[in-house]
């Protein structure tokens, strides 16, 4: 069984603030996914993980300390979103390319690729060069590359990006599991949440360079350690000043009963930032006024968007309202809270 670990890995550019923070973690055998925002940071991590720019801390690939082992020697390869291929080469080349660094015989080589090609769409255009492909032709000849490489860890960098979202898919759902059969541990690192939810329960959650919390999809939800990573995994949610009570808080000036557990006591009687979703604001005798702003449907539910002193939220509601609007609305069932300073979770789940 392979590992990769990461310990205390941080990276800075010469001039600039460090980039990735004092990030610890274990990539097993298997896929792993991480997750992150358009700032967060994962190219760079990714390719301090392969040891293609300098990093301090301690990277270690099943126990051996990959500092001590050469590049060529470490069997890694990393897919990045530019792709990295020859441009005016032919597709047959740029697959071969990894294979001939590696001293295979040419005719090992050609019949390899004359075999895989078809799994990537590429048998019939093998033989063209780069430019004349395509964007979907472009990726299929970036994953062949890797499938007929077989190493010991694949990185793939949002390797789809540049695809629409239905060819996206198409291309995420056919060729990651079958790339996940060439190698021994696959890290994917994806911008998109249905992505990052469908590989595994084990996802890693990054932004801005930190590591700000490993688990599922519904641990980000349900547990989330920061308002950031609950942001990304729960639609229609928003994030509203308060000030926490002994026994509820106070949102708009109006006082809500809650029973939280707060980490520490130190919290009550201090402003905090309530995230709530769409469940958990409802119309109410009792609560605060608010203006409809926008109306979007969900499913077959319609989601309100309200407004009240330049905060916008959302609401779940089966009462028809119109856009103009006003209503007043109340909390309900438990949000989550959060610290206004760096935005961490300040409730014990």
């Amino acid at each position: 069984m392979s590992k990769l670990e990461c310990i205390d890995l941080n990276v800075q550019y010469f001039g600039h603030d460090a980039v990735i923070s004092g990030v610890t973690t274990t990539f097993s055998d298997g896929i792993n996914v991480i997750y992150c925002g358009k700032q967060g940071g994962k190219t760079s991590f990714l390719k301090a993980l392969s040891g293609v720019i300098p990093s301090s801390g301690k990277i270690l690939f099943d126990g051996v300390d990959i500092a001590s082992t050469s590049l060529k020697d470490r069997d890694f390869q990393m897919l990045f979103d530019d792709y990295a291929l020859f441009n005016r080469r032919s597709a047959r080349y740029n697959a071969e390319y990894p294979l001939k660094l590696r001293k295979t015989p040419k005719s090992e080589r050609k019949n390899l690729v004359e075999e895989a090609a078809p799994l990537f769409d590429l048998d019939l255009m093998i033989d063209a060069p780069v430019y004349r492909l395509n964007e979907w032709h472009k990726i299929s000849l970036v994953l062949l590359r890797a499938y007929l490489r077989k190493p010991k860890v694949l990185f793939i960098d949002n390797i789809f990006s540049k695809l629409d979202p239905q060819s996206r898919k198409d291309a995420f759902l056919r060729y990651i599991p079958l790339l996940a059969k060439r190698c021994d541990i696959m890290i994917y690192a994806t911008d998109l949440v249905c992505e990052a939810a469908a590989l595994t329960d084990q996802i890693k959650f990054m932004s801005y360079g930190y590591l700000l919390q490993e688990g599922s999809a519904s641990d980000f939800t349900n547990k989330p350690a920061c308002l950031s990573a609950l942001f990304a995994f729960e639609d229609y949610s928003a994030g509203l000043p308060c000030v926490i009570e002994s026994d509820g808080v106070c949102l708009f000036n109006k006082f809500f009963p809650l029973e939280f557990t707060l980490i520490s006591d130190e919290y009550r009687g201090k402003e905090a930032i309530i995230a709530i979703s769409s469940k958990h604001v409802g119309v109410s005798e009792e609560g605060f006024t608010a203006l409809v702003t926008g109306k979007y449907l969900n499913g077959d539910q319609f989601v309100y968007q309200l407004s009240r002193d330049g905060f916008s939220f959302y609401m779940a509601c089966e009462r028809a309202l119109i856009v103009g609007d006003e209503v007043v609305v109340g909390i309900k069932g438990l949000p989550k809270l959060f610290d206004p300073i760096n935005e961490r979770a300040i409730m014990r789940y």
